[in-house]
């Protein structure tokens, strides 16, 4: 026997009459509650006394914005019911707006303006909490990641020389340099370019995410992301914002605080301070190397600061062990927008943006 897709019309005649009557005395109740608030100011007790009058007034006070918040919702309770008439009409009455399956008969008698069924809607429930969860431990460790970045480079900004060294070992060096370019000190673009095209990265990758979130995927991926988009708002907050709160960094002198706007470049073309230098292998070429003999080799040659840093060990993971994730990127982050691909199987509806209340009065 075929499943059924929808309630019949003698049903949905059954669930208009249950909901004409509820709509019937939600608005009794209501029009109730108006006309006691209509009357609130009034007091017909003729008492003269100061602290008797007082505790009348709080008393009044307290009631009154009871009576507000439960006509509120009253009337959001009508609205639900009222929407359900109309649902009847369409004959999409009963329909779970996620499964698409038919809603038990014995939660539209109870609530007859559910369009979730109460497996749907602890199944929404629970995406919800772990989209906050997952959303906010996204938030925390990039916002902990790029306060880290700030710290070190405005230590190194107001603390040393342009071009001063300090050794911490033969092949770790504190080199404080500036930049216009991308990580390690690259540059392929013109500096207002590149920061234009930061941003669009930085704004396409947070989509991503929030994306992403609503996926299955691992912890792994979702904190090599999360390092990406804090390495690269780090570096932008640096081209942002470094340009106008301090003055130029120059050899002969440690750069300060400036006045905001009167600093040493306009907004979106400040330099990138990168510190970090490992000449894990300083040696020369064999003078049998072509080309290359007899030339001084460093190993690794780049000064990178800490976002630089984020970024790489994340995307490095990302490509190592989330290949799967990977895979999937084109699809997650056109879901739920008119540029998304055809499922190749059978998938549940998106969730309809209209969210009715369920928490309204019941009858």
């Amino acid at each position: 026997m075929a499943e059924k897709k929808r309630y019949s019309d003698e049903e949905l005649e059954e669930f208009k009459e249950i909901i004409n009557e509820k709509i019937r005395l939600a608005r009794r109740d209501y029009e109730s509650m108006m006309r006691q608030l209509m009357n609130a100011d009034g007091n017909d007790v003729d008492d003269t006394s100061p602290t008797y009058k007082a505790l009348e007034e709080g008393s009044s006070t307290q009631t009154k914005e009871e009576l507000v918040q439960m006509a509120n919702r009253q009337l959001k309770f009508i609205q639900g019911l009222e929407a359900a008439l109309i649902r009847i009409q369409n004959k999409t009455y009963g329909i779970d707006r996620i499964t698409g399956e038919l809603i038990p008969k014995e939660r539209l008698r109870a609530v007859p303006h559910a369009t979730l069924s109460v497996a749907s809607k602890n199944a929404r429930s629970n995406n919800k909490n772990q989209l906050f969860s997952e959303g906010r431990i996204v938030c925390l460790l990039v916002a902990v990641l790029i306060v880290i970045d700030q710290i070190i480079k405005i230590e190194v900004k107001t603390n040393m020389f342009l071009g001063e060294s300090i050794r911490i070992t033969n092949w770790f060096y504190i080199d404080f340099i500036e930049n216009n370019g991308m990580a390690f000190g690259m540059t392929f673009f013109n500096k207002l370019i590149l920061s234009l095209f930061r941003i669009a990265a930085i704004a396409a990758l947070s989509w991503y995410i929030s994306r992403f979130i609503k996926e299955k995927h691992s912890r792994l991926a979702m904190v090599c992301l999360s390092l990406i988009l804090a390495g690269a708002i780090g570096n932008m907050v640096d081209s942002m914002f470094y340009g106008l709160i301090f003055n130029a960094s120059s050899p002969f002198y440690v750069s300060y605080f400036v006045p905001f706007g009167t600093g040493y470049a306009p907004f979106l073309m400040g330099k990138v301070v990168d510190m970090f230098y490992f000449p894990l292998i300083d040696s020369t070429w064999p003078e049998w190397m072509p080309f290359v003999g007899g030339n001084h080799f460093v190993f690794f040659s780049p000064v990178f600061n800490f976002a630089d840093a984020c970024v790489s060990v994340g995307v490095i993971a990302l490509l190592l062990f989330c290949r799967k994730e990977l895979e999937n990127v084109n699809t997650v982050f056109w879901k739920g927008t008119p540029w998304e691909k055809p499922a190749t199987h059978e998938t549940n509806s998106n969730e309809v943006a209209e969210e009715h209340d369920e928490k309204g009065g019941r009858k």
